[in-house]
């Protein structure tokens, strides 16, 4: 087998230690001559602290590992601390080196591909993987969030007006900024607002009159009523940055609370004034549906006999699939159809629609069964606890594994400590001391940290009684002869997180999921056969 070796040194006082840069390579070069492996090159970083991955022969060496044509197949050290002492690092580039088919070998700390301590880094290395995806997604979202309380651009089209110029600002970086845009779209978007706040037109006449004068659209069509509504709407004419508005992660775009937007002020150059935005919305308010109302009351609305909508999704857009039924003509029959497809065409999705009557049975039955199950005796709290464990496994075994790093770390200190009182000490023994002492603590910290996940979960008995309430209302609605499709659509928003029929397997996924505020007690998936 052909390796790379890597040796490396905190500070130049180490070159004088066991943990020489000499000592590594006599070792490691002795290791591989023993087992016939071929060191391709030696990778030497002095003076360099494994609690960072900012190490240039490290960097070097990660990214020769992932290049296609590389010429070795394993990493070999003196011992894993070489490698990287935080765990994060540490985890993080075992598991992108076996993505790779990169082993990383050590002499003195030798493992067997069947053991269960491998076994167990196996599973961290899922865990990791998982973990790093969120990790990555959450520092993306706050470094957005940062964006925007500067003013600045987050991505997306702006607005009818402006345009996104870029800015330097040293250390080749830029950002994106709103400037205003040619100025015929400026004095449109002016006209606009003036038309509906003093010649009381509406949406529809305005677009109306733009498109008898022949003036395009932002995309080069034909100006609409909503388009209109839209610009009337939009607080970035008066030069201010409204971000993390709608919410993009669950079913659908939900509007957040305006607490939770992002607002920065005087973010990029306004286009009307203040007192023209404030004097249209309350024309907007007065004209809206009669008098101020902003929606039907709910005993006005009717009924959809589709209690899934909104709930089932699109398995390939990822759009709510929303209620369709055919003329009479040809039969008059129901289905769920990708709304994504309604609005967009298919150039956004290709057509897909199921019958509602099949996919309600089959949801029907396998939620009362889940559900039934779930309502006997202490059958809820005992899922709930399971679902708990088996989350928070991956947390028990780094929890485990710290214990014993911990356990051995205090054995060393103690022999340490032990050869110092005893005169037995060498000179650089109080700094291997005073450096095992500061991963101690390091090591306790995770530890704690850790620990505290894994809390017992405490739920109270009020939460339980209104779930299994819920359940017992929903197995009666289910059971019903002449069930409450808007009762149903309610309940079920609240058992079922995910819904969706794959085209090509023709299988059908039910998620189950209860949820106190924003913890999740209990998930569990179904799979159904279409046929």
């Amino acid at each position: 087998m052909r390796v790379v070796s890597y040796v490396r040194v905190s500070s130049d006082r180490q070159a004088e230690k066991e943990l020489s840069i000499p000592a590594q390579l006599k070792a490691i070069r002795q290791f591989c001559q023993e087992r016939g492996w071929i060191i391709v090159r030696e990778y030497i970083e002095k003076g360099k602290s494994a609690k960072t991955d900012d190490r240039p022969e490290f960097q070097k060496m990660i990214a020769m590992a992932r290049r296609a044509n590389r010429n070795f197949d394993a990493i070999v050290v003196h011992k894993f601390d070489r490698f990287a002492r935080n765990r994060d690092h540490h985890v993080f580039y075992k598991y992108l080196l076996a993505q790779c088919g990169v082993k990383v070998i050590s002499v003195t700390e030798q493992t067997e591909a069947e053991t269960p301590q491998d076994k167990l880094l196996e599973g961290i290395l899922e865990v990791a993987s998982e973990f790093f995806n969120a990790n990555l997604a959450a520092e993306v979202k706050k470094g957005m969030a940062q964006n925007a309380k500067q003013g600045f651009n987050n991505g997306g089209t702006p607005p009818y007006g402006y345009r996104t110029e870029y800015i330097a600002l040293g250390n080749q970086r830029t950002k994106a900024v709103w400037v205003l845009g040619p100025r015929e779209e400026v004095d449109i978007v002016r006209w606009i607002f003036h038309q509906y706040a003093y010649e009381n037109k509406g949406y529809r006449k305005i677009a109306s009159e733009l498109n008898a004068k022949g003036i395009p659209a932002q995309k080069g069509g034909k100006w609409s009523a909503s388009t209109i509504r839209a610009i009337i709407y939009n607080e970035a004419y008066i030069g201010r940055r409204c971000w993390n508005k709608q919410d993009y992660q669950t079913k659908g775009k939900k509007w957040r609370d305006r607490s939770e937007w992002i607002i920065t002020e005087n973010a990029h150059p306004a286009i009307i004034t203040k007192e023209l935005f404030d004097l249209c919305q309350e024309k907007a308010k007065s004209k809206w549906n009669g008098g101020g109302e902003t929606h039907k009351p709910f005993k006005t609305t009717s009924t959809s006999p589709f209690w899934l909508r909104g709930i089932m999704v699109c398995d390939k857009c990822g759009s709510r699939m929303v209620g369709n039924s055919t003329s009479s003509k040809t039969g008059g029959h129901r289905y769920y159809t990708c709304g994504g497809y309604l609005r967009k065409g298919k150039k956004f999705c290709p057509y897909t629609a199921w019958r509602k009557e099949r996919v309600e049975e089959i949801v029907k039955n396998k939620l009362r069964t889940t559900l039934l199950r779930l309502s006997m005796d202490n059958q809820l709290e005992e899922e709930i606890k399971l679902y708990q464990n088996e989350k928070n496994k991956h947390i028990i075994a780094q929890v485990a594994n710290l214990e014993a790093e911990i356990n051995f770390l205090r054995k060393r200190i103690q022999a340490v400590e032990e050869d110092i009182q005893a005169g037995r000490a060498k000179p650089y023994h109080q700094d291997m001391l005073n450096e095992m002492n500061q991963e101690l603590a390091e090591k306790t910290a995770e530890h704690s940290k850790l620990s505290h996940h894994l809390e017992p979960l405490h739920i109270s008995d009020e939460f339980i009684a209104a779930v299994k309430y819920d359940i017992q209302t929903m197995i009666g609605l289910l059971d019903a002869d002449a069930p409450n499709p808007q009762l149903l659509h309610t309940l079920a928003g609240k058992f079922i997180s995910n819904l969706f029929i794959q085209r090509e397997t023709r299988k059908l996924y039910l998620t189950i999921q209860f949820k106190n505020d924003d913890v999740i007690l209990y998930e569990k998936t179904i799979v159904a056969n279409w046929e």
